[in-house]
């Protein structure tokens, strides 16, 4: 972490990627974190006859495999307020991108879906990724 930290502090009016392969992992922190929140108060607001707002950025929100949208609020569970990163100056801002709606349980596949590898490519990888290291 220590060379993404000098990077950071030499390049402050710039957002940061960390060097290397590392990326954010977005399929096991939506299902990890996001969907418990989604489960638990989704069908409580749904009772109130209200709506779940969730705010992601663009990144995340690609990564939502087959997320099917629903056309008016009024028929959704879930309003996704997608923003994007825009420099301004010398800094970056948050700005609207678009808003989506859903429903829970398309959305329960999206964040769970993903497409699996064939076994094959799998241990592929692995083979690669072990030969690079040796």
């Amino acid at each position: 972490m220590a060379p993404d930290f000098q990077d950071i502090h030499e390049h402050p009016d710039d957002i940061r990627f960390p060097a290397g392969k590392r990326h954010p992992d977005f399929r096991s922190s939506g299902p990890k974190r996001l969907l418990p929140q989604l489960l638990s108060k989704v069908p409580e607001l749904s009772r109130w006859g209200r709506k779940m707002a969730v705010c992601v950025d663009e990144s995340f929100f690609a990564e939502l495999v087959g997320l099917e949208e629903v056309k008016h609020l009024s028929n959704a569970d879930i309003a996704w307020f997608v923003v994007k990163y825009e420099r301004e100056g010398g800094s970056f801002r948050l700005a609207r991108s678009r808003c989506f709606y859903s429903k829970l349980d398309n959305t329960l596949k999206a964040l769970t879906g993903g497409v699996p590898l064939p076994q094959e490519a799998f241990e592929a990888q692995i083979r690669a990724k072990l030969t690079s290291v040796a």
